[in-house]
């Protein structure tokens, strides 16, 4: 789930990277996988505030995608005329019951999503994003500038992945490449995954830095959700080891995650590499 912060009004830039917000509103689960038999997804919504917060429900179509450094970044396509025709999306197809609504303090609130697609859909799975705009639960930004006053109301924008899996959807994943580089005592690892089938692969990468014994110096795990192929992810690794005590890598990627629902991942058969890791690649 993405956050987003969000000013309306006149305010200077400098003013406004000062403020953080924190939105009072709690929403679970995290990502809805919707299948085609029940067509309906629950997003259980909180406000654990002291001040009333103004919902409004919308919908997007994004994906994460990555660059050449392993950066993620999920960009959105807000206009539903804007989205290619070519891009499994499920935005059209997306409403939300209740769609705006007031949560006082202390209350709860089930929205619902309910999906129609269109007759003779293909099997597979289709994306967008939910996206929960809360306000009224920060006060507003009130000053004084050059003899102006202003009043700024700020939103919070949680977005939520959301798949809609028609039919038999599956999908595979593949170590397409491992790019190592050490500087200093950090390890850097750049691993490329290309995924198969009609669905998203959704799961982790884990890496290990073996010693020559094959004991474990150190691991880190980075969730993935590859959406399109290629896909780049980014470990890094400050050792605070000796370097020369680092001699092999060890990557696995399978569908082992423990922050979205269980029916998230779908089943996958793992992928497990070593590499060694050699002079040439720690670099200076």
């Amino acid at each position: 789930m993405r956050r987003l912060v969000h000013a309306a009004g006149s305010l200077p830039l400098l003013l406004l990277t000062l403020v953080r917000p924190a939105s009072a509103v709690s929403i679970s689960p995290i990502a809805l996988y919707i299948d085609s038999r029940t067509r309906v997804g629950t997003l259980n919504l909180w406000n654990d505030g002291t001040r009333p917060e103004e919902i409004d429900i919308a919908f997007a179509y994004g994906y994460v995608v990555s660059d050449s450094l392993g950066n993620w970044q999920v960009p959105l396509i807000r206009n539903p005329d804007s989205i290619p025709p070519a891009e499994p999306s499920a935005v059209a197809w997306l409403r939300a019951f209740p769609r705006r609504f007031v949560l006082q303090p202390g209350q709860r609130q089930i929205v619902r999503v309910l999906v129609r697609p269109p007759a003779n859909l293909p099997e597979g799975e289709y994306w967008a994003r939910v996206i929960v705009r809360s306000r009224g639960g920060q006060p507003p930004i009130e000053g004084e500038q050059q003899g102006v006053r202003f009043s700024i109301e700020v939103a919070i924008e949680n977005v939520i992945a959301l798949s809609y899996r028609h039919g038999r959807v599956w999908t595979s994943v593949d170590l397409a490449g491992v790019q190592t580089r050490m500087r200093g005592d950090t390890l850097r690892v750049l691993v490329d995954l290309t995924r198969g089938g009609n669905a998203a692969f959704i799961g982790r990468v884990l890496a290990e830095v073996l010693d020559p014994r094959g004991r474990i110096l150190a691991r880190q795990e980075v969730p993935v959700s590859v959406y399109r192929s290629p896909f780049r992810t980014r470990v890094d690794f400050p050792l605070g080891i000796d370097a020369r005590r680092a001699a092999r890598l060890r990557i696995r990627v399978d569908n082992n995650r423990t922050d979205i629902p269980p029916e998230g991942p779908l089943p996958v058969a793992a992928v497990v590499r070593e590499i060694a890791l050699t002079p040439s690649a720690q670099g200076p």
